[in-house]
């Protein structure tokens, strides 16, 4: 691959990095400042269900974008046999931290129907 379309690409993951990075911390900083403005309307139990909910879903986005940036890295920048276990690695966490997170925020795991009443 030219050198030229390399540094492109790292350049890419990079970008990638620090935007997957900015959601998690901006994502945590809006979800907790509604948290403390949603305490005095609907109160404190409410408030905390609602911020568990903003906190998952934060969560969820922040590791989507770097599992993206992380698979670009992998395949094009620096396809060795290291990085190739760091992706395996990266998606099986994301994936644990995505049925929990599921299960958290929805009281069921991701596969399981939703209960009609």
């Amino acid at each position: 691959m030219p050198q030229s379309v390399i540094a492109i690409l790292e350049l890419v993951v990079r970008l990638g990095e620090i935007i997957g990075a900015s959601a998690l911390i901006l994502g945590f900083v809006l979800v907790t400042i509604r948290f403390f403005r949603q305490i005095r309307t609907l109160g404190a139990v409410a408030s905390y269900y609602g911020y568990r909910k903003g906190l998952g879903r934060v969560v969820l986005v922040g590791l989507e974008i770097l599992v993206a940036v992380t698979i670009i890295k992998t395949v094009t920048v620096d396809p060795s046999p290291e990085s190739l276990g760091l992706l395996a690695i990266t998606i099986v966490i994301r994936t644990i931290l995505s049925w929990t997170t599921m299960l958290e925020m929805n009281g069921r795991w991701p596969w399981q129907k939703t209960v009609v009443h």
